[in-house]
């Protein structure tokens, strides 16, 4: 039994593009293919094309592809008329009703012109004028000079935009967690601005939006199919939210924005024994199945925020809670302040939470060269006073190649006990590892984010082909369809472990990459919990 909300997917693209690598899908056939395994009803697709190369003739491209099924709308790309190169707004509009297109979407950095009211007023004001869902991309908001990919705008932009033009539909698309505090001042000032969250997954953010904004503003949206459509319709199934407001995000708002008055088809849902894609579907947690974050971090008590990011709820009780939802039974676990700047405070954070919250928690110690006088003394602390088993060393923040003789007394002691490290990706981070993995047998190397990309997915396969004590771990906000099951084919599942990274982002998504992949139910037990446990197991403190 599934759940019978509708979901309509406001955030698709299909064709070709480039750069792509070859494993990644991109025809309209794959897209259907897995809204269907996925239950989703419907969507609002763009081609890669009209943003890529040319937009209108991009634009014609789509037509064609959505032929291929009832269940998908149509998104044009458009941009001011004055160079010739897209009709003027009233033809552009009426050619737009004419074949049934609801949504316009613009990609001013992209297409290199500026997104203003003086260049883009006379657009602007026919959408508005006919009520067409303007959408566009925001990415990090923050850092305009390293914002890839180049499609996204300025909040200084959309302001003056929204302000002159307040009637204007926009959904903007695409921001990540780190602009919660760019976000909000233009949400609460503009009201007909809405988010959607397929690459916004901070923690708690489909619960805290909704509430700051209200869940009609909140708009379903997967990054299709860059990202895994599981992901971001398991963010929705899961949060704490009601089953009025759940259908508002899934359908209900795109529907209004878009004037869609007919739901789309129900799926006909093919039978499965995966009872973990089947209780994923449901939106309930686990049963009878282990499951272990290998990959978590903690903020202390009643923080809200990190300083430079809003982190809210990311303290232990807060975490156990959010477990709670999908199931999940343990969490690996580093304090956030540990790796970021006071390894001692931050280990000692870990340790109270472990002792609150007994088996549940397992910490990985955090110790910084810079500032180790005695390593016979730290690692008696860390390991044996509070009992934890993993290691975290943390090269963005100590910029100490791993392989350094300063981590040396390290990894000889966590050999010692047969520990298990959490390695985040240096610059030279293969080699780095194809130098120690040897040298350490007894130490389990876990490559975080190897699920990031499937560049990052063939460097984690590198290393752990080479060395068995390698192990590779998912997370990323990319939630990047299809890479799961590239590792498992190359690797194995039994090399594969389940992380989130929270409360970085929201475990939920994360969870719903892993369940709603392709892998087969056994492969999902072994990666979800069971290789965990066998590392856990080994540890001697």
């Amino acid at each position: 039994m599934t759940t019978d909300r509708i979901y309509i997917d406001s955030y698709a693209m299909v064709g070709k593009r480039g750069p792509k690598d070859v494993e990644a899908r991109y025809a309209t056939e794959d897209l259907l293919a897995e809204m269907e395994w996925c239950g989703i009803h419907g969507a609002f697709v763009a081609h890669s094309v009209a943003k890529e190369y040319d937009p209108m003739y991009g634009n014609r491209m789509l037509l064609q592809e959505l032929k291929k099924s009832s269940r998908l709308h149509g998104v044009w790309a458009v941009m001011p008329h004055q160079t010739g190169e897209m009709l003027k707004p009233k033809d552009l509009v009426n050619q737009m009703r004419h074949y049934g297109i609801r949504v316009a979407k613009m990609y001013p950095r992209a297409h290199r012109y500026p997104f203003t009211v003086d260049f883009c007023g006379e657009l602007l004001r026919e959408l508005e004028h006919s009520g067409i869902l303007l959408m566009v991309e925001g990415g990090h908001l923050y850092n305009p000079d390293v914002l890839e990919p180049s499609n996204q705008v300025l909040l200084s932009d959309l302001d003056a935009v929204l302000t002159q033009f307040p009637n204007l539909n926009v959904l903007l698309q695409g921001s990540r967690w780190e602009s919660t505090r760019f976000t909000y001042p233009l949400m609460m000032k503009h009201k007909n601005l809405h988010l959607e969250l397929s690459n916004h997954q901070g923690n708690r953010a489909m619960e805290i939006l909704a509430e700051w904004y209200g869940a009609e503003r909140i708009v379903f949206g997967t990054g299709a199919l860059e990202k895994s459509p599981g992901a971001a319709k398991a963010f929705v199934d899961y949060c704490m939210m009601g089953g009025t407001e759940k259908q508002k995000i899934a359908a209900g708002n795109i529907m209004r924005l878009t004037r869609l008055e007919e739901y789309p088809p129900s799926i006909r849902h093919k039978k499965t024994k995966d009872s973990i894609l089947v209780l994923a579907k449901e939106g309930k947690p686990l049963k009878n199945i282990t499951v272990i974050d290998s990959h978590a971090h903690m903020t202390h008590d009643e923080a809200a925020g990190v300083g430079f990011i809003h982190l809210p709820a990311g303290d232990a009780a807060s975490m156990v809670e959010r477990a709670k939802l999908m199931g999940i039974n343990a969490l690996c676990v580093s304090g956030f302040l540990a790796i970021w700047t006071d390894y001692e405070e931050g280990n000692r954070i870990v340790w109270e939470a472990m002792k609150r919250f007994p088996g549940f928690y397992h910490g990985y110690a955090t110790l910084q060269p810079q500032y180790v006088k005695d390593w016979a003394k730290e690692c008696r602390l860390v390991h044996r006073r509070y009992r934890m088993k993993g290691m975290k060393p943390y090269h963005p923040r100590t910029n100490i190649p791993y392989n350094d003789k300063l981590w040396t007394p390290w990894f000889e002691y966590g050999n010692r006990i047969n520990a298990f490290a959490l390695i985040h990706p240096s610059p030279d981070v293969v080699k780095e590892i194809n130098d120690l993995a040897p040298k350490y047998p007894n130490i389990a190397f876990i490559i975080a984010h190897t699920g990031g990309s499937f560049r990052d997915a063939r460097l984690g396969i590198e290393m752990a082909e080479k060395n068995p004590n390698v192990y590779l771990e998912i997370t990323l906000t990319s939630v990047t369809y299809g890479v799961i099951e590239f590792m498992v084919k190359h690797v194995g599942a039994e090399r594969v472990l389940f992380g989130t990274d929270q409360p970085m982002r929201d475990p939920i998504p994360q969870f719903g990459w892993m369940a709603y992949s392709h892998c087969s139910f056994e492969e999902k037990k072994k990666m979800f919990g069971l290789n965990m446990r066998k590392i856990l197991r080994r540890v001697k403190v």
